[in-house]
Parts: C-alpha cells; structure tokens; sequence
C-alpha cells in the first residue's frame, strides 16, 4: 500500500514553525528562571555579608564588656565612663604592669584597633557609669544601607554607618 505522499509533505512543514515558537519560549521562561535565580543569589551574599558584620559587632561589644569585667577597679574610679571613637596612646600593658586608669587606657586602644580592623570603619565607643550602666556601641560602615541613617545610631553619625547597642553592667 502506497501513501499519499504530498499529504506527509504538507503536515510536516507547517509543523516546522511551532516546534521553532516553543524552543524560543522555552528559552525565554529558562532566562527569567536564571535571572530570578541569580536575584537571589545576590540578595543571600548582601544578607550574609550584614550578618557576618553583626556578628562580629556582637563579638566586639563582648569583649570591651570582658575588658571591664576583669578591671572593676578602673570601673569603679570612672576610667570607661567615656570612651570614644579614638585609638589613644597607652603604654604597653602586656609587657609592662599598669595601674587601673593605664589598663582602661590600653584596654580602650586595643578595642578601637580590633575595631578598625575587624569592621570596615569600624568604631566603638563606651558612655555611662557604674550607676546606671554603660551603653556599648560599635560602629562600622555598611554598603547596603545605601544613603540612609540607622536610627540606633548616636546623632552625627555619617550616613551608611550601622550601629550596634549594648546595654551593660558589671
């Protein structure tokens, strides 16, 4: 038996141009898939970048509170009642013995220069007293916040500087 074959003929080629119109759609609907997928991929890198910093900060806030805990006597005499963003002079506390103000002194020093190196313009400051406590805030700059101002931050602070509160008291 003999088919007709201009019927086959016919039937593929107006097939031709549908097959060519899925692939194209195909492809569009994969190209939105990779470029929501690579969306997310760059919003999970900025969110872990923010919280890799917080954590450090959370690390940074500790340990300027453990520095106070193991020197309650310059606690007491008001040595870290304000500490601010600078890194001052001290003298070599780890070599040499050093009074309780010398040692808030170097502790100070040392905490603004973790601070500097762990945090990108990262700072720390300390405020308050034995009385009432003392607030920890650790400073650093973050990309992500753009041009806006973090509320938690003390005034003046330059926008795009993200600020971390501790509340403590030894």
């Amino acid at each position: 038996m003999l088919m007709n074959p201009g019927l086959n003929s016919i039937r593929s080629r107006k097939q031709y141009g549908f097959s060519m119109l899925e692939v194209l759609i195909t492809v569009l609907i994969l190209s939105f898939g990779l470029l929501g997928m690579a969306s997310m991929v760059t919003t999970g890198m900025k969110s872990n970048n923010t919280s890799h910093y917080r954590s450090v900060a959370t690390q940074q806030s500790q340990d300027i509170a453990d520095r106070m805990r193991a020197n309650l006597t310059g606690v007491r005499n008001g040595s870290y009642n304000n500490l601010a963003t600078n890194i001052p002079t001290s003298s070599d506390c780890a070599a040499a013995a050093c009074d309780a103000t010398q040692m808030a002194v170097y502790d100070h020093a040392q905490w603004n220069t973790a601070n500097s190196r762990v945090l990108p313009g990262g700072l720390g400051t300390v405020a308050g007293n034995l009385a009432i406590g003392f607030l920890i805030t650790v400073m650093w700059t973050e990309k992500e916040m753009g041009n806006t101002s973090d509320p938690r931050c003390p005034v003046g602070t330059p926008v795009g500087t993200r600020c971390f509160l501790t509340q403590f008291s030894p």
